[in-house]
Order: C-alpha cells, then structure tokens, then sequence
C-alpha cells in the first residue's frame, strides 16, 4: 500500500514451488496493487520451502526501465536448508539487487534472516507475534524507502587495491 505510483513491483512466490504473480514488474497502480494483495492473502505455505528458486526467480525478472534500482523483500517463517547457497547468491547480485529479510512467527528461521541481512549489507527484521506486527512492519517500511547512500563508487588512487571486501556496494 505504500508504494509510489512511479514505482514498478512483482511478488515471486517460493513456497511448493517458485511461481510470480505476473511475468514483468507490474506499475503501482491500485488495481495492480489490489492484486497483489488479493495473492497474498490466499497464499498458503506448504509444499516445501523453495527459497533459491524463488530468488532466482526473482532476480531473473526484466526490469522495466533501465537504471531502475531492484530491491527483494524475503519475507519468510521456514526453515531451509539451503542457506549458505542463498548467501553465496545473495552476494553474487549484491551489486545489482538489494535484498532484505523480513522473518514472521515464533520460530522463524533467525539464521536465515539475520544471514540474509548480512549478505545483503542490511538490517533483519523479525515479527514473533501479532501485537507487534504494525510496528515492525512499519519501521521496515521505513528502513527499506530511504537509503543512505545510492549509486555507490569506491576508487583507489595511487596504489594498487586487490581482495577488496565487499566486492560490490549495495545501496
């Protein structure tokens, strides 16, 4: 509901299977939104969780104009296991996706999530019960609308750089 009617949004689903809920981004309009809010709510998880198909799936999504930045919001209660295959995945595309981990429920996969934000130079967010649902999720909101710092360019002048960590900078 707070997206900008500028902005261009899909949601990849990974649970029983990675399927989105269009073939491109689609424009923030209400009817698109309503959509995308109608998926959500019918979403059951089960069939196992299959994160590293959903984000690849997500990040093999065409963008719908160039010099767009791409932001992933995992959002997630299962356990996988397949983190380090996410990390490692997440960090290969640090450069050209921002990705954030947002955990829902009592026992949410903290080492997911907290990984997640690591690889993704981010905060992780994790929602344990209902009461504390709007909050969260609105400081989340926040967090993710407003980056610090974008376009980031990191040179070396008068010697010679080599095993620079981290690779690539998100923003």
């Amino acid at each position: 509901n707070s997206l900008r009617p500028s902005d261009y949004f899909n949601i990849a689903f990974f649970a029983g299977g990675p399927f989105t809920l269009a073939d491109d981004s689609l424009k923030a309009t209400e009817d698109n939104i309503q959509k995308a809010l109608k998926a959500v709510n019918n979403q059951r998880g089960g069939g196992g969780t299959r994160l590293l198909d959903g984000l690849k799936t997500a990040y093999n999504l065409p963008r719908p104009e160039e010099n767009i930045s791409r932001t992933v919001v995992l959002a997630t209660d299962g356990y996988v296991s397949v983190e380090q295959e996410a990390f490692d995945l997440i960090k290969d595309n640090l450069g050209d996706t921002n990705v954030f981990a947002f955990g829902i429920g009592k026992s949410v996969n903290r080492y997911l999530v907290k990984g997640v934000a690591k690889c993704g130079k981010g905060e992780q967010f994790v929602v344990k019960n209902g009461k504390e649902a709007d909050e969260k999720a609105a400081r989340f909101r926040e967090y993710i609308s407003k980056p610090v710092l974008t376009d980031i360019n990191v040179e070396f002048k008068g010697f010679d750089a080599y095993d620079v960590e981290p690779s690539s900078y998100p923003d």
